[in-house]
This record gives C-alpha cells, sequence and structure tokens, in this order.
C-alpha cells in the first residue's frame, strides 16, 4: 500500500490515489498518525507533482506540517529541489507552512532564501513578513544565511522587503544586529565572505559597525586578517567609509529612530486606545490654547490709562527706547502694550515655556495617530489645519501676549528651537519615510519581473 501511494505520488496519479481510498478509506489517517514518515505529499512536494500536492492538500491538509525521517516538511522539500510553482501553490494555501521549523531550526522560507530566487521571497515576504524573524537553531537569521551563500539579490531583496515592512526601526536595527552562536552578525559574515556589495548595502542600514563576535573581532578586523587580495581591499574601503560618517549621522539618525518608533506605535495601535489617546492629546492641545490665550492675571486692556498702547510688533521689533538695564527689565516687568501679559517676565515665562512645549507635543502625537488611522486627504487637511493652529499660538505668545521687549525676544528663540525645527524636522522625516517606501515598492516590482 505504502509503495502504491508512493509511487502514485512520484508520478501525480491522482486517480491511483483515489483508488487506494477506495480500498481502504483510512489510509490518509494511519499516514498521518505515523510519526517522521514520508507521506505520498512529500514524495509530490519533491517531484515538483503541483495538482497532486494541491488535491492531497484538500484531502488531508494537516500533512503539510509533517516531518519526514530527514526533518523536513514537503514545503522544505519543494524549495530544496527548487520546484517553485508547487512551493508557491503550497505556500498559497497556508501562508502558515513557510514558518515550520525542521532540521537544525530551518524554516522552508530559510530554504527558499539560499535558493535565492527574489520574486519567491518579494511575494512570502509581502504575505507573511513576520517569517523573516525566524532563527535557526544557531540562531542564523535569513540575512545571515544570505550573506553566507553569497545570494546578493536575495539580501537585496530582504532588506527591501524589511524596509517596507511593517516592523519598527528598533526591530529592523535589531535583526540587522542580531548574532549568532558564533557572535557573528550579518556585517562579520559579509566580511568573512568578502562580499563587497553586501557589505555597501549595510554600511546603508542600521548595522552596528563595531561590533564584536565571540572571538572579539569586528568585521574590520576579520577583512584585515585575511588575504590582500582586491576583494578584500574593497570590503575595507567601504567599512573604514561608513565608519568614518557614521559619527557624523549618529544624531539624525536617532531622532530618526524616535519619530520613526512613534509612527510605529501609532499604526499598530487598536481602534480603542487610539480613540482614547485622540482624546487626551486633544484636551491637552485646547487646555494649552485656551490657557495661552487667557493667561493667570489676564492681559491688559487697550482703554487702561496706565499702559502703553503701542503695538507689541513695535516692541518686539525694538522700536520703542527704554532707559532700564537688561538685568532690571528681565526680573521686573516693565511698561506694557494692550493685549499683553500682565505677568512679570520671569512669572511670564515660567508658565509660557511650558505650556507651548505641552501643546507642541501633543501637536506631534496627534499628527502621527491621525496620519497612521487615515486616508492622505483627510490626514493632511488636519495637519495643516493644525500647523496653522500652532502658528497662532506661537504668534500670540511671541508678538502679543509677552509683557515686554526681552520677554518677547526670549520667547521667540524658545519658539524658533522647539517649534520650527522640531516641525520641519518632523515634516522632513515623513517624507523621507514616504520616499523610502516608494523605493521599496520599485525595487519590489522590479523583483516581480524577474519571475521565471
Amino acid at each position: 500500500m505504502d509503495e502504491r501511494a508512493r509511487e502514485a505520488a512520484r508520478i501525480g496519479d491522482i486517480e491511483a490515489l483515489y483508488a487506494l481510498i477506495r480500498e481502504k478509506p483510512d489510509v490518509l489517517s494511519e499516514i498521518e498518525q505515523r510519526e517522521f514518515y514520508d507521506t505520498p505529499l512529500h514524495v509530490a512536494a519533491a517531484a515538483g507533482q503541483t495538482e497532486f500536492v494541491m488535491e492531497f492538500m484538500g484531502l488531508k491538509p494537516s500533512l503539510a506540517k509533517k516531518l519526514n525521517q530527514d526533518g523536513l516538511s514537503p514545503l522544505h522539500l519543494a524549495f530544496k529541489y527548487e520546484k517553485v510553482e508547487t512551493a508557491r501553490s503550497l505556500f498559497e494555501s497556508d501562508k502558515d507552512l513557510v514558518r515550520v521549523k525542521g532540521k537544525n531550526g530551518y524554516t522552508p522560507f530559510h530554504f527558499a532564501v539560499t535558493m535565492g530566487d527574489c520574486f519567491v521571497l518579494t511575494k512570502i515576504l509581502k504575505d507573511c513578513p513576520e517569517c523573516i524573524h525566524d532563527v535557526t537553531n544557531r540562531k542564523d537569521t535569513a540575512l545571515h544565511l544570505a550573506a553566507r551563500e553569497k545570494k546578493f539579490e536575495a539580501f537585496q531583496a530582504l532588506l527591501s522587503s524589511l524596509w517596507s515592512s511593517v516592523s519598527s526601526t528598533v526591530q529592523i536595527k535589531k535583526l540587522l544586529n542580531s548574532k549568532n552562536r558564533n557572535g557573528d552578525t550579518v556585517l562579520h559574515i559579509a566580511a568573512s565572505e568578502k562580499q563587497p556589495k553586501i557589505l555597501k548595502l549595510l554600511t546603508k542600514c542600521r548595522i552596528d559597525l563595531r561590533a564584536t563576535n565571540s572571538n572579539k573581532l569586528t568585521a574590520v578586523d576579520i577583512i584585515s586578517q585575511a588575504e590582500n587580495q582586491q576583494q578584500s581591499k574593497e570590503c575595507l574601503r567601504i567599512l573604514r567609509c561608513a565608519q568614518s560618517k557614521s559619527i557624523f549621522w549618529s544624531i539624525p539618525w536617532c531622532i530618526f529612530d524616535m519619530v520613526s518608533q512613534l509612527a510605529y506605535e501609532a499604526r499598530n495601535m487598536t481602534g480603542d486606545k487610539s480613540n482614547a489617546l485622540l482624546v487626551v492629546t486633544v484636551l491637552i492641545l485646547t487646555a494649552t490654547y485656551e490657557a495661552a490665550l487667557s493667561p493667570p492675571g489676564g492681559v491688559f486692556q487697550a482703554n487702561s490709562e496706565d499702559n502703553d498702547t503701542s503695538t507689541a510688533m513695535e516692541v518686539h521689533s525694538g522700536l520703542r527706547n527704554t532707559s532700564t538695564g537688561r538685568l532690571h527689565k528681565f526680573l521686573t516687568k516693565g511698561k506694557s502694550t494692550s493685549g499683553s501679559s500682565v505677568l512679570s517676565t520671569t512669572e511670564f515665562l515660567w508658565f509660557f515655556i511650558p505650556n507651548i512645549g505641552a501643546f507642541c507635543i501633543s501637536f506631534i502625537v496627534t499628527c502621527f495617530v491621525l496620519i497612521s488611522n487615515l486616508t492622505a486627504f483627510f490626514w493632511s487637511a488636519l495637519v495643516v489645519a493644525l500647523s496653522m493652529l500652532l502658528f497662532c499660538l506661537l504668534v500670540s505668545a511671541v508678538m502679543v501676549i509677552s509683557p515686554n521687549t526681552e520677554s518677547a525676544d526670549i520667547m521667540y528663540h524658545y519658539v524658533y528651537i522647539l517649534a520650527y525645527f522640531l516641525a520641519g524636522l518632523m515634516y522632513i522625516i515623513i517624507l523621507v519615510v514616504v520616499l523610502v517606501r516608494l523605493y521599496c515598492k520599485i525595487l519590489n516590482k522590479r523583483h516581480a519581473r524577474q519571475k521565471p
């Protein structure tokens, strides 16, 4: 019975399979009860009999996760023997099959990486992006395997899919810098295999150039110990050039990490948490805005007899002449204009600096939540409206409500650093993220054209 079933699977004879079932209806249940057994599904997958495989999957789909005596599932075998169409059909029938761990902890996805088919990898990562985080028993990631097998195009597909996935920059950085049991990162593997193209790709990512393995060697040390070959010289040049640039880009990358992590948290937040966060941020925005327009103690009125009615713009522009020293004017409130706060300079700054800081933080959080949960038209319209509100608040605090020239100057510099710089940087980073995602989509389309 077993030999007949295997032969039917090898040649893809579906009628022979049903003949066996008619003779013994529980034959598939008996096969399922056996541990580590070469089922007809294994044989058909290894032989590339796609129609037989799909027919068998309809009858007994649980056998697709069974391992044979070699610790391999049917999908493992399909990738091992490069039966692409069969592997694709198995994967489309059950996305979880690509994460079944077999011998040495290898998943079918790891086999696909060593095969190096970019189209298959892109398809798998699009439908099951979590599989890129799976590791072998030696803690090798898919990136380790691609670098070791010198599969540059597969490595490129992995990186482009990783950056275009829903993973946060923290998760991506952790994966890129993960170490196997020997303490080697992907950078160590690429250096030991003398892969300048892969090294160049890695140096453009968030890779730790100073990471050491179990032998206390960095990637530069590994290249330096290699024989004096042209490839070694090229690899060494790439790594040293990247090290010189890493210091300059450390602070911008840290800011990018924080912003990207905030966007990731907002994007993956549940509906209830997102609504609760929006309610809190809107309350903070409303409270801080109202407090700025109505500061403690109120403001001087236009009909006050003891205040100057010159405009706040004139005060800020330095058109008024004052005879007191700067220290005295900072400690005590000068002669103020209509609409300016009755607070002294010190009290005014102690109130307005934290108030505007709270408004800006809530403004940024609200923008990210809106960007992550609304369509481009609605979130862009709301972000523009919030930006106008922020602009009005800052102009009011600097030009109108500031009690004197000194407080206006201090508020102006504070607003310039905190608001304009941070807001501008936020928009630049959003633009960079959008461009990176567009670039990754273009790469994925190029890989798709390589369909065999």
